[in-house]
């Protein structure tokens, strides 16, 4: 049975692909994202939606989760916190970011599925000199 992290490093590995479909499936149909930049998406086609507008406007991208802490772990659900970095190009002009994201994970039918990823500006721990 895969772990949480296991799960947690698939997705990256489908993001980082661009394998919008593969990416999909590991996302439950009634999640729910909050992304830094402000959007706010109900739902998997909303998701879909955003994340196909980044695969394709983002270029020569790399995503990244750092420090991966859950801190719920249990048989059917587990919550994680982390901090996050991306670069790429946008319009031809490097591009990055960063911050801090939440993410909620629920087994479903068997297997693990994203239910809620919140992403935020701001410090990772306050004094602990990380962006």
């Amino acid at each position: 049975m895969q772990s949480p992290t296991e799960y947690q490093r698939e997705l990256l590995r489908r993001m980082n692909a661009k394998d919008l479909a593969g990416t999909m499936e590991l996302i439950a149909d009634d999640a729910v994202y909050f992304w830094s930049n402000g959007a706010a998406m109900f739902g998997k086609a909303a998701i879909e939606q955003a994340m196909k507008a980044n695969f394709e406007g983002i270029r020569n991208d790399v995503y990244e989760v750092k420090d991966l802490t859950w801190v719920v772990d249990l048989p059917d659900a587990a919550v994680a916190v982390y901090r996050f970095e991306w670069s790429g190009e946008v319009d031809g002009e490097p591009a990055s970011g960063r911050g801090r994201g939440a993410s909620v994970i629920k087994r479903i039918d068997g297997h693990w599925r994203t239910v809620h990823e919140h992403l935020s500006q701001g410090r990772w721990r306050t004094g602990s000199g990380r962006p």
